[in-house]
């Protein structure tokens, strides 16, 4: 069974579905400028769970939001001169097309801030009811002070929330701790029409509000980045549970942040990778292979070495499962992925017992070795890599005119025929025989595969 860091309990808890289906609730973006790094992180980490959850046989109805409407919005759009609207639209864009590049899960809904007013102002007008919000002249507040359960999630104290307030002048709340539910617009401000005046929606009611639309009662998983823990999140539970009378959410789950030179990668830090140029230059898997190498929980560290790194360990892997079918031929491999999984989504745990397990088993027969192979492929596709069917782009004729000419014959398998070639050369070149290794290597080169010496795989398909 999948356990998984709860962060309100600060434990492993057995993630347990509250009905047929596993309901879960990421924290998308605010489109106010281009994705970067860390949101990469986040969409891929959290599609590994989702795919995980989905290969452990169950039915995952997945939401991810999209906040089009806030503060740092409408500033963005005015610095560039143009509207909210068309600033949201193109951003939104580049998001979806880098989560398209990286090969991440389509969300079952994808609600925009936008598209939600309706269902915040009944929220906010449900939190009034009962006394968690009141009304000033500058907008709707919810009073934490009416809350008893405030701060349990993010553990903090409220001397810290204090600490780290501000305090605008046209603010009139009761606590400097409340936070905003609707904000009364200024002139030129983009709004709409509420029982308090035309405003807006303070930027944690809107996932309430989606998930209550949306789930209509409690979810399986709420997650983000720990970025979020405090205080939007921490907010959005207060509020949640005080309309709603129980507790909205089974497993709070949330990822480390992206590290460069130890330092967080943020906006505020000025070190934001912007992530379409890491697409540009490696590509979705190799991204996605970075991501897996760390557990989603701890910080990570990032680096464009680190990037090579997982590039050139990426097509090692890439060559060793070429031309094979991705199917499930290896239960110990399956063991260990599960197992690996299974823990907290442990990832980084796989990839270490997958290539002692490589290693362990590269002598073995070629039945044993074929079966690992696929079975490598089928788990890294379940983890959504996507490879090229190299077979189909090969010239079958001329690779059976080259393997016959060294008297091999043509398996079903073509690694088993190819891995001979490469057995034979190598014989060739201990004999130091190297005119005829140096033919057969560029012979293999006419369709393609590359021979790599002191490579331990020994080859790979060159469009790999």
């Amino acid at each position: 069974m999948l356990k998984l860091y709860n962060t309100f309990t600060k434990s492993l808890e057995t993630l347990e579905s509250t009905g047929s289906d596993v309901k879960i609730y990421l924290c998308g973006p605010t489109v106010q400028s281009s994705p970067h790094i860390g949101h990469g992180r986040s969409a891929v980490v959290f599609d590994f769970m989702v795919r995980y959850i989905k290969f452990s046989g169950k039915s995952v109805i997945f939401a991810r939001n999209i906040t089009d409407i806030d503060d740092k919005i409408i500033e963005k759009s005015i610095e560039e001169n143009i509207t909210y609207q068309e600033l949201g639209e193109r951003v939104t864009k580049e998001f979806k097309d880098s989560y398209d590049a990286l090969n991440c899960l389509t969300p079952d809904f994808e609600p925009k801030a936008t598209e939600t007013i309706n269902q915040m102002i009944e929220l906010i007008d449900d939190l009034i009811e009962k006394n968690y919000g009141y009304i000033t002249k500058s907008g709707v507040y919810f009073d934490v002070s009416k809350y008893d359960s405030y701060l349990e999630l993010s553990g903090r104290s409220f001397d810290e929330v204090l600490r780290g307030t501000r305090v605008n002048v046209e603010e009139d709340k009761k606590n400097p701790e409340d936070f905003a539910l609707w904000k009364i617009s200024k002139d030129d401000e983009p709004s709409w029409e509420s029982p308090w005046g035309n405003g807006r929606p303070g930027w944690h009611i809107e996932c309430s509000a989606m998930i209550h639309d949306i789930f209509k009662g409690e979810i399986d998983i709420h997650c983000g980045g720990n970025d979020l823990i405090f205080p939007h999140h921490e907010n959005e539970r207060a509020q949640s549970t005080s309309a709603f009378n129980h507790e909205f959410v089974k497993h709070w789950v949330h990822n480390g942040m992206i590290n460069f030179s130890g330092k967080k990668m943020s906006k505020s830090e000025g070190n934001s990778k912007f992530l379409q140029e890491y697409i540009n230059n490696y590509g979705g898997n190799v991204l996605r292979y970075f991501f897996l190498r760390a557990n989603y929980r701890k910080p990570q560290e990032f680096s464009e070495a680190l990037l090579e790194e997982s590039k050139a360990t990426f097509n090692n892997i890439e060559s060793l499962i070429s031309g094979v079918k991705a199917d499930l031929k290896d239960s110990n491999l399956e063991s260990i992925f599960i197992e690996s999984m299974n823990d907290d989504l442990n990832t980084p745990k796989f990839l270490g017992e997958m290539f002692e397990y490589i290693n362990k088993n590269k002598n073995g027969d070629q039945t044993q070795i074929t079966n690992m192979k696929s079975t490598i492929k089928f788990l890294f596709e379940i983890l959504g890599f996507v490879f090229k069917d190299n077979k189909k782009t090969i010239d079958t004729k001329l690779l059976e005119d080259i393997l016959t000419e060294q008297n091999i014959e043509i398996e079903n398998d073509i690694n088993v025929s190819i891995n001979k070639f490469v057995k034979k050369r190598n014989n060739h070149r201990k004999n130091k025989e190297f005119e005829i290794a140096d033919y057969m290597r560029d012979r293999l080169e006419e369709v393609g595969i590359m021979i790599e010496d002191g490579n331990e795989s020994g080859w790979r398909w060159k469009n790999s």
